[in-house]
């Protein structure tokens, strides 16, 4: 068994009726290279990402009887999206540390950003087919209640390069990395400019380019329209 998994395990009052799913879920592509008899998370990714969808689809369609289907979609995406999800597996459950890697991977930790997101909805696919619905539902609206009252305001923020677009009347606003910090570190930083052809409208930083070209079109709003 994974090491430390019976303890994320735990955490959730999960006993396992097969504990093969869930080191499946931990499981790297490059680790089932070197280990012929060890499936990947690939299809749980693609069944957890799909009950994600649904059950927090649910809950904001709930939690707002006024809101239109442009609107709650945007919510949906803002408390689904790689960062909530990264956050989750890095800092709140514990599940980056229980991924098995290939040996030459593991080197690659600076790229592992997009994995913790994977095992996330990987987790919930095992937890779906070893628990089934009811169960990972509760699991689901347990961790996402908190998150509802903020998801406006996350919908919003995860919405400024949209926003932006909308600003310009569609004109081709594009992204460019003028900064790389810290890669092989926790402490990754990209600064990101928003440009209008040769033009800096705004400028911002993230961990990741997607976080710092959101930061960058706020910016560029913040400029253009008081924001």
């Amino acid at each position: 068994m994974i090491e430390g998994l019976e303890k994320v395990l735990a955490q959730f009052s999960i006993v396992p009726h097969d504990i093969a799913l869930y080191e499946q879920a931990f499981t790297h592509a490059s680790y089932t290279n070197e280990h012929k008899d060890c499936p990947s998370y690939d299809r749980l990714e693609f069944l957890g990402d799909s009950i994600l969808d649904m059950v927090v689809g649910d809950m904001v369609y709930q939690a707002d009887s006024k809101a239109n289907s442009g609107v709650l979609s945007k919510r949906r995406a803002a408390l689904v999206e790689g960062k909530t999800l990264t956050d989750f597996s890095e800092n709140r459950f514990g599940f980056a540390s229980l991924v098995r890697y290939s040996e030459g991977e593991k080197n690659n930790t600076k790229f592992h950003k997009h994995i913790d997101e994977d095992v996330f909805e990987s987790f919930i696919g095992a937890v779906y087919l070893d628990q089934g619905y009811d169960f990972v539902r509760k699991l689901l609206v347990s961790i996402y209640t908190p998150l509802l009252e903020d998801a406006s305001q996350m919908s919003l923020e995860r919405d400024y390069k949209s926003r932006l677009q909308e600003v310009l009347k569609g004109a081709n606003v594009t992204y460019q990395v003028v900064k790389e910090e810290n890669l092989l570190s926790e402490n990754v930083c990209f600064t990101v400019e928003a440009r209008l052809g040769d033009v800096v409208l705004g400028k911002g930083q993230g961990h990741n380019t997607k976080e710092a070209e959101i930061a960058a079109a706020k910016d560029a709003l913040s400029k253009k329209v008081g924001m």
